[in-house]
């Protein structure tokens, strides 16, 4: 039986969407947490209600839930007594009342947090209420102009594997009764009562196709977002990757590094094609002082926060404002209200990596995994999940058992290894029971130089461990500018002169944003596994249905496309998606992915062209990179302050 596009929307039983699974043409998976549908104020509310009398219980939207306006509430009532009237306040203000015991409309909500709290009276004039903490926020910078359709996730000339995401959303000032998936002019799917849409897509043709997402609202009109992507298999290509390495380095933001990329790319005649750091933007600082992005004087600056609760703090509810506010998690004498979250560098400072990031390829919309700080993430990085942990926890006697990436290659029986810095107690992979059975593939980074030499030995899939403990991490209070070296000189430079540069591909991350400033809200996400955000008493409400900020990337092969920038929503665990299509794929386990976060990712393949010959199997010469910036914590403040 052919099979048709199956669509998956976020929340269903994660069996629906993992690779192997069949449906029949076309099928759709709808979350119960954001589907609702329309009905008479005197109906039934939709969900089932609580036993308390007298209660409220509001069915959509779910408490903490991320939303978009106009926004759907559904409520009901249960008591022993007649009830009267129902109320919404939206932030203690009225915005709604009906005579019923149930009620069913659209609020309007401005971006940010807010809490909508239903009320209701009865014939004894008793008042009882729910109250739900919501976040408008949007999962993009959404089209101003009313009755539009934003697709976030994708752009025109995307270039992706399956399954892959579709997230759009309505701008209307009326109710969205619906949002429609149309490929190529046939609706396959959508949602009622809800100005957004999110589900992933797979078992479609290769080859291109058009997308379009379809909003009609309350007042009958119709509008819609439509554009041409190609789908695309590792077939048509992965195979000339022998050898994928990532080294992934500590704590920066897209807007910190790159957030100029675009205008050197300008300079240097090419298009300008980066969504960078605009100057006039102003955020408050820990007083309430406006503060502009400005050039760091400094290429060593002290530290902030971007743990799990100043990360949420920092997004604000899709406001993206709160980055100075939290850094009194990190006081400092010398910034004491908070600006250095605010600075940027530019080519002047990393005239390496923006001529690497200008001629090689790289993205703007490339997300670590989660709203956290560097270990859970790179538990992400090894694992597609942090199994629940939102700050770094303490591992068992035997290390952490969680399958990683280098379980799976070892049962398909491909090679990897992992060189570190400094000492081996550096290595993150023994906080795993994997070190247990590999210690002797982890190895220290001065074999590195010699190992390229030998494409037939160099191992598939390398792993390099930043320099945390020798000070080249790049980590804020280390100096950006010796670590930038390092990778140049001792890691990306032995790897371009080697014999394994024909077929290899190299890409450099960053683990998380570091609690620096970056103003694209967080994309969205498919939660990797059923287990909820371990949280302990006062921690921001969240979940892992939505990705971190942007980290700057660069992706390094002879088969990377020239100059060229994706705006294709990824996270890094697309990292693992590229390695298990590429090597795991092929071999027909049973099992070729960790959970439903890399299981669900896009492969990447958009950065390689593979058509023809290489396009720079002879790379390009590119800037060296200086070591003598001013290294000087007393500068990093802004200008004025």
């Amino acid at each position: 039986m052919k099979c048709g596009p199956a669509f998956y929307f976020p929340g269903t039983p994660l069996r629906a969407l993992l690779p192997g699974t069949i449906v029949s043409a076309p099928s759709v998976f709808l979350s119960g947490a954001v589907l609702a549908f329309l009905v008479p104020h005197s109906a039934q509310a939709l969900c089932p209600l609580s036993q308390v009398n007298p209660s409220v219980t509001v069915c959509t939207p779910a408490a903490n839930a991320l939303v978009q306006s106009m926004v759907h509430v559904v409520a009901g009532t249960t008591d022993s007594n007649t009830v009267t009237t129902m109320q919404i306040y939206v932030d203690n203000k009225l915005t709604y009342s009906v005579k019923a015991s149930t009620l069913d409309t659209f609020v309007n909500l401005a971006v940010g947090n807010h809490t909508i709290t239903v009320q209701a009276w009865d014939t004894t004039g008793t008042t009882f209420k729910s109250n739900v903490p919501v976040a408008m926020q949007p999962p993009c910078a959404l089209n101003p102009a009313n009755q539009t359709v934003t697709i976030c996730s994708l752009v025109s000339g995307s270039v992706v594997s399956q399954p892959f995401h579709v997230v759009a959303a309505a701008t209307d000032s009326n109710p969205v009764k619906s949002m429609t998936l149309f490929i190529d002019g046939v609706g396959k799917g959508g949602i009622s009562n809800s100005a957004i849409l999110d589900l992933y897509v797979s078992n479609l043709s290769l080859g291109t196709h058009a997308i379009a997402v379809q909003a009609q609202d309350s007042t009958g009109l119709v509008f819609k977002q439509k554009f041409n992507i190609t789908v695309t298999a590792a077939a048509n290509g992965l195979s000339k990757l022998k050898h994928i390495i990532f080294f992934v380095q500590e704590n920066r933001s897209f807007d910190d590094y790159f957030g100029m990329l675009g205008k050197y790319k300008a300079s240097i005649g090419l298009p300008n094609d980066v969504d960078g750091l605009d100057l006039s933007v102003t955020l408050p600082n820990t007083q309430g002082q406006p503060v502009h992005p400005y050039h760091y004087q400094t290429v060593c600056t002290e530290n902030l926060s971007p743990s799990w609760n100043e990360s949420h703090s920092d997004v604000d509810g899709g406001l993206m404002d709160g980055f100075l506010r939290t850094t009194t998690s990190v006081p400092s004498t010398i910034d004491p209200t908070g600006t250095r979250a605010m600075g940027y560098y530019d080519q002047t400072d990393l005239p390496y990596y923006y001529d690497l990031a200008a001629h090689f390829a790289t993205s703007d919309r490339f997300f670590s995994p989660l709203l956290a700080n560097t270990v859970p993430n790179r538990l992400y990085l090894f694992t597609a999940t942090s199994f629940g942990n939102i700050i770094p926890p303490t591992p068992p006697s035997g290390g952490f058992t969680q399958e990683t990436i280098f379980d799976i290659l070892d049962q398909a029986g491909v090679s990897w290894r992992y060189y570190y810095h400094g000492s081996v107690t550096s290595a993150f992979i023994q906080q795993f029971s994997t070190y247990q059975r590999d210690a002797s593939k982890v190895v220290p980074i001065a074999n590195w130089v010699t190992d390229v030499q030998n494409d037939a030995t160099l191992p598939s899939v390398i792993f390099i461990e930043r320099g945390g403990t020798v000070g080249l991490d790049e980590h804020p209070g280390n100096n950006i500018q010796k670590g930038a070296s390092d990778a140049k000189l001792n890691i990306i430079d032995p790897l371009i002169k080697s014999p394994s540069w024909p077929d290899s591909a190299f890409i450099l991350t960053y683990d998380e944003g570091g609690g620096l400033y970056d103003h694209v809200r967080p994309a969205r996400e498919i939660k990797p596994d059923t287990i909820a955000p371990k949280l302990r008493s006062g921690d921001k409400p969240g979940d892992f249905n939505q990705g971190g900020f942007r980290v700057p990337i660069i992706v390094i092969s002879p088969w990377a496309k020239p100059n060229f920038v994706s705006h294709t929503s990824r996270d890094y665990t697309s990292i693992l998606r590229l390695i298990e299509d590429t090597f795991v794929v092929p071999k027909n386990l049973s099992k070729s992915f960790l959970t439903a976060r890399d299981a669900n990712a896009d492969n990447m393949m958009e950065f390689f062209d593979f058509s023809g010959a290489p396009p720079w199997l002879t790379p390009p010469t590119l800037l060296p990179q200086p070591t003598n910036g001013a290294c000087n914590n007393n500068l990093e403040k802004a200008p004025g302050f």
